[in-house]
């Protein structure tokens, strides 16, 4: 691809309009297949064959979502800078070194033939529409021509999507604050002592100075690799046993949280050949549903597990021979190669790429002595967990579906599933290694000793499982699967504020509808927040603008509804709580550094000492971190938090409306580029309620109330009725800007409203509002 300066201006938007009526010759396909569309422009695939079927998939997909197929393809191997310019550099400097190119390459040499099969069909339906139909507009603002797509780029366009959300960020994270902040005053704010800290990270030493380099990386590369939300991301999910239902069949939901992008993240699609009939929410680029979806007789959903699957080691270099690491057995010679970054409107830049038997090198100069190299399931040898993907189609109970996840690799998932024949079921699908040392847990840890080796893998007999348990409900919220410690899973999990409020909201005697159920995917209220109210309750009084903070929350319920006031003082309330409980620890420089987040992984580690503050004022704590009573802290927090709430909601504490200032701001990749045609290219603003901490997600940096983090995919599934389970994103089917259907889906996702998914064929056909035949080419 060659790229070009952008010269259009807003009264000349290119418009491009696909082809979604009549018929099509197209050449790859084996017989005919049909792509009707729904009201909301959702694709439903109709196909003679398995191949034609995934041939579809990939015309449909191509229709919807090129550019954002192009958009990951060209961030996952380095090459975005050639599109928007130097802004883009330092993430294609840290993608080119991430290596996912090779790695995905690999996998697809790696595949059985029917799985190469599939991602080969899938490929020439995007390559048909390539050479019968119209391109996005996106590719006249940008100066750029399509490549053909090609197997492997199925495959990392779906790595580059989960490698940033791996523990490996969070490490540097705690390595980087426990560098700046030295071991004493880290463990006064995390929950135990760093192990191996004194031996592995000596204060101000050089890898102490690595650390700080390495965050820098990820803080200049944040931004166009897009691990804000992904560092952050979490889901909800919960199975609802037919013991406890209306009907007496499950039901099965699901919110899937990340990154809100424009267009959406998650694509709708329904996929229908003699071999499967499946329908729910895949990635644009990818065949088949890892995640979320239904066959007609198991419905399945995913949240992420938070597996510890991601190492740091660090190397020691030879500053006289940088080609030389340091083993156990002396020096050893580190792959090195030299690639060229085209950067649009710039002189090329060039990049080194360094490997060691451990990985990558993604930080650090080899020259400088030291630098950090990833270790990572899913890169480290050919991955075979797409195996999966064309076996859990055919599933028939949850049993078989757990089955077919055996070889199931990356990310690894909580999988939660329910069927017709009545059993709910949960899994932690996905590969978890095993080590010879705990110390690489939380940070990165020496790879010149041998000390802390992969001896092999979590097996399947010790991998969390259950099928209809007891409680007669399975929720999962990121939150800690097992009491106890082995087997060893991760080291951070999310916070369990979400998943406790979802068991609040199912436990009891009742049998519940499955509109009651559902209904729990709306839920603001969130744990921390009435345990504040409460605690509050028997703190003061105070005087002035304390008081009246003090009093309004007090008296609050903790719901962060929309219209609530006292859900915006508590937002404010909550950043001064960090600036006051934690910065006396921190020091100014490091409490503004972890402010920022821009190492994203930090907003994480202050979510976590929140809540742990929250859960210990609620259950009568008096003591602040940094040893102050909080009858001495909170009236400077609640003053604080009073007047930043006068300033985002004004003077009248009776017109304060957390909606006000806590909505979406969805960006399209090329808008920051192109300003002129914010309007079109940027989906309009939803305001809502809750926060991070609420079951509906709606997650907001520490410096804005602008929401970053929101449920990208709903799901509803009853399984008395399975072939009217309901969908909703917050956007649309479409990616093209100026489609109706780019954002018509928003609305009805602020209110928390569904849409049906239209399974049965009949139903199908009725519902179509446009209907596409393919043909092959004579």
């Amino acid at each position: 691809m060659t790229a070009g300066r952008v010269q259009a201006t807003a009264a000349h938007f290119p418009r491009t309009e696909v082809k979604l009526d009549g018929e099509i010759a197209v050449g790859g396909l084996r017989d005919a297949a049909v792509i009707r569309r729904d009201e909301l422009g959702v694709p439903h695939i109709e196909a003679s064959s398995e191949h034609d079927a995934w041939f579809g998939q990939g015309f449909a997909a191509a229709q919807d979502r090129l550019w954002q197929m192009e958009y990951d393809r060209r961030r996952a191997v380095g090459r975005w800078a050639a599109v928007v310019g130097e802004e883009a550099l330092a993430a294609d400097v840290l993608a080119r070194r991430l290596q996912l190119r090779a790695a995905a390459e690999a996998d697809v040499a790696a595949m059985s033939p029917p799985t190469r099969g599939m991602f080969q069909a899938y490929a020439a339906g995007v390559n048909a529409f390539l050479a019968t139909q119209p391109l996005p507009p996106e590719y006249a603002l940008a100066g750029v021509t399509p490549e053909r797509w090609e197997p492997w780029h199925s495959v990392v366009t779906f790595k580059i999507r989960h490698v940033l959300m791996g523990p490996w960020q969070l490490k540097l994270a705690h390595a980087a604050l426990l560098a700046r902040i030295g071991p004493e005053r880290y463990a006064r704010v995390e929950s135990q002592q760093p192990l191996g800290s004194n031996a592995v990270l000596p204060p101000g030493g050089a890898i102490a100075e690595l650390f700080q380099h390495a965050a820098a990386d990820i803080e200049a590369a944040s931004k166009s690799l897009g691990f804000l939300a992904d560092a952050q991301g979490g889901s909800n999910s919960w199975a609802v046993h037919g013991s406890r239902t209306v009907s007496g069949r499950p039901v099965l939901c699901n919110d899937s949280h990340r990154q809100l992008e424009a267009p959406n993240v998650y694509w709708q699609v329904h996929v229908r050949c003699p071999d499967f009939d499946v329908i729910g929410a895949t990635f644009p680029g990818l065949p088949a549903f890892p995640h979320f979806g239904h066959n007609g007789r198991v419905a399945w959903c995913i949240t992420h597990a938070m597996a510890d699957n991601q190492d740091l080691y660090i190397e020691q270099f030879d500053r006289e021979r940088p080609e030389r690491y340091r083993t156990p057995n002396g020096w050893a010679v580190a792959e090195r190669s030299a690639e060229t970054i085209d950067v649009a409107d710039g002189r090329p830049a060039n990049v080194e790429l360094w490997r060691t038997p451990h990985g990558p090198i993604v930080h650090g100069d080899p020259r400088r002595g030291h630098a950090l190299a990833l270790r990572y399931t899913a890169t480290e040898a050919p991955c075979r967990g797409f195996e999966v993907l064309r076996p859990m189609l055919g599933a028939r109970t949850v049993p078989e579906l757990f089955e077919t996840q055996r070889q199931w690799v990356d990310p690894v998932n909580n999988l939660l599933a329910a069927d017709t024949a009545g059993n709910i079921g949960y899994v932690t699908r996905g590969r978890i290694p095993l080590r010879s040392s705990p110390a690489g847990r939380r940070f990165p840890v020496p790879g010149w000793t041998g000390e802390h080796r992969w001896t092999g893998d979590l097996g399947e007999e010790q991998r969390p499982r259950a099928i209809n348990p007891p409680a007669g409900f399975i929720v999962t919220a990121n939150q800690q699967i097992l009491e106890r410690d082995e087997p060893y899973i991760s080291h951070d999990f999310a916070t369990p504020a979400r998943a406790e409020r979802i068991v609040e909201r199912l436990q009891g005697s009742e049998r519940m509808t499955p509109e009651a159920i559902v209904a729990v995917q709306g839920d603001t209220m969130s744990l921390p927040a009435r345990w504040w109210a409460t605690a509050l309750q028997r703190f003061g009084p105070y005087a002035g603008e304390a008081e009246r903070a003090r009093t309004m929350l007090a008296a609050w319920d903790g719901d962060l509804r929309p219209e609530s006031g006292p859900a915006l003082l508590y937002a404010c309330f909550r950043r001064a709580l960090v600036t006051e409980a934690f910065g006396p620890i921190l020091g100014e420089a490091t409490l503004a550094w972890a402010l920022l987040a821009a190492l994203p992984s930090t907003a994480r580690i202050l979510d976590s000492w929140l809540y742990n503050v929250a859960r210990d004022v609620g259950q009568g704590g008096v003591t602040a971190p940094d040893g102050r009573s909080w009858e001495d802290t909170l009236p400077v927090v609640l003053a604080l938090a009073c007047r930043t709430a006068v300033d985002e909601g004004g003077a009248d504490p009776e017109a304060w409306r957390w909606d006000r200032v806590h909505a979406t701001r969805a960006r399209h990749t090329l808008a920051d580029r192109l300003p002129q045609f914010d309007d079109v290219l940027n989906p309009p603003r939803a305001a809502l309620g809750g926060n991070g901490e609420t079951v509906q997600q709606a997650g907001h940096s520490s410096t804005s109330f602008d929401v970053d983090l929101v449920s990208v995919y709903r799901q509803a599934a009853d399984l008395a009725d399975l072939s009217h389970a309901r969908w909703i994103v917050p956007g649309g089917a479409s990616g093209v800007p100026g489609s109706a259907h780019y954002s018509d889906q928003l609305e009805r996702w602020r209110l928390h409203q569904l849409a049906p998914m239209h399974y049965e064929a009949a139903e199908v056909r009725t519902a179509a509002l446009h209907s596409l035949r393919l043909a092959p080419s004579p």
